[in-house]
């Protein structure tokens, strides 16, 4: 029996509309923490005859600390998607959870001046970045380095809660890593897991990670003699952590702009230069420094690399890589390269036309793919691996699929996490153009 996910409009009317079958297998593949949950999501534009929607149905979970890339060619809704989850694009079905944040469908719609909004709009500024494709448009040019990458941190005014958060959190980390080092057991067993939380402010930071380490430093000691090595680290973080707490926001911003631009690859010497006096790479760059300074829960990287020169995107795609790990950022990354995806993203998503078709493991997509649009996409990458014949590769025709009120697909699982969007009839074609290389016959 089919199952229903229902919403209310306005004057209590009752949407109703049938789940596609096995959706909650696909969802519930992982025993991970979700941080994004995405379900039946429709994105539409205009009204009337001029009515468009971009985004079908779509649900997907994006798991805390992962990369998942977000595929199709243009036009696909990946970007629609994108800019929905940060709240520039209404959405007009299904619902987005961010963490334990419920997102309105339309932002700026319905409590425009209320304390609702502000709730909203802070919580999407501190846990929700965005870096957009074009970095030229993005950056003011009227602004210089320091202003553009600090702009986030001067609304909010957390530069200095940040700034000694990650201090406490690199103490906590570093102290009970060189406990296990020396075959002792750490202060707290969970520790890496523990630093990650985010405390509320600077103050409840100081009592997380020194106080309390403090007195489980002391009661080790107690108990053991050896712990006793430890203390003096203590004292010398301890003191200039106090020295620190007398920074003023000012002083705490610029230090994490300084941070976050030595990571990229920059240094002081541009925080007085202005977005346009650099080239495209170093724009992005600028773009990525001013959504990561945040050190934002969730990431959307909207194609950053697309418009960037070959040699150009590896680099960038290191940086990702690296600001992932030192931050533990969730990232969502759109592109339209599937090879590129390939070396950063833990798991590919494929949107055709709005459509989730195809989700996996990126060894699990790009070894076997099973949706005919995905090898399509595989095939559209230029490779030194491809065979003689018609540079197109293998094309994709959306006429293949015969649905109607009766045929409808339904998510196949395919093991190993790997979930294609298929009936059981158009499978078992699927699996016979995969063995014969997806040859037309």
């Amino acid at each position: 029996m089919a199952k229903f996910y229902c919403e209310k409009k306005l004057f209590g009317k009752k949407v109703c509309r049938p789940i596609v079958e096995s959706t909650e297998e696909m969802l519930n593949c992982s025993d991970r923490d979700v941080l994004l949950e995405i379900r039946n999501l429709d994105v539409t534009y205009g009204n009337g005859v001029k009515r468009f929607k971009a985004i079908k149905d779509v649900s997907f979970n994006v798991y805390d600390g992962e990369v998942l890339g977000l595929v199709g060619e243009s036009g696909s809704g990946k970007s629609t998607i994108g800019r929905t989850l940060v709240g520039l694009t209404p959405h007009s079905f299904g619902h987005i959870k961010i963490l334990d944040t419920v997102m309105p469908k339309n932002v700026n719609k319905g409590f425009k001046f209320g304390k609702n909004k502000k709730k909203i709009l802070d919580f999407l500024i501190n846990k929700v970045q965005m870096i957009f494709q074009d970095p030229t448009n993005s950056l003011n040019p009227y602004k210089n380095v320091e202003t553009v990458v600090g702009e986030g941190l001067t609304n909010l005014k957390a530069a200095k809660f940040i700034y000694l958060y990650n201090y406490d959190a690199e103490f906590f980390v570093t102290l009970n890593q060189r406990i296990r080092e020396r075959n002792l057991k750490p202060l707290f067993e969970d520790f890496e897991k523990l630093a990650k939380e985010t405390p509320a402010d600077h103050k409840e930071s100081y009592q997380k990670y020194f106080v309390q380490t403090y007195r489980e430093l002391i009661k080790a000691t107690n108990q053991d003699a050896r712990y006793q090595e430890f203390i003096p680290y203590f004292n010398e973080s301890i003191q200039t952590r106090k020295e620190m707490d007398k920074l003023s926001e000012r002083a705490c911003r610029k230090k994490l702009i300084l941070q976050i631009l030595n990571l990229v690859g920059l240094d002081d010497s541009v925080l007085g230069r202005y977005p346009l006096e650099f080239s495209g790479g170093q724009q992005q760059r600028l773009g990525i420094c001013r959504a990561v300074v945040l050190q934002p829960k969730l990431l959307i990287a909207d194609e950053p690399i697309s418009a960037l020169d070959v040699s150009i995107q590896a680099q960038v795609i290191n940086i990702f890589n690296e600001l992932k790990e030192k931050f533990n950022l969730t990232i969502v990354f759109i592109a339209h390269d599937l090879r590129m995806v390939e070396y950063i993203s833990d798991r590919i998503a494929i949107l055709n036309k709005g459509v989730l078709v195809e989700i996996g493991p990126t060894n699990e997509i790009m070894k076997h793919p099973m949706h005919p649009y995905t090898k399509s996409l595989l095939d559209a990458v230029p490779s030194i691996d491809s065979e003689k014949g018609s540079l197109l590769g293998y094309i994709y025709n959306p006429e293949m699929h015969e649905y109607d009120m009766e045929t409808q697909p339904k998510w196949q699982d395919l093991g190993n996490q790997h979930f294609v969007l298929a009936t059981d009839e158009e499978l078992e074609t699927f699996k016979e153009l995969q063995k014969q290389n997806f040859k037309e016959i």
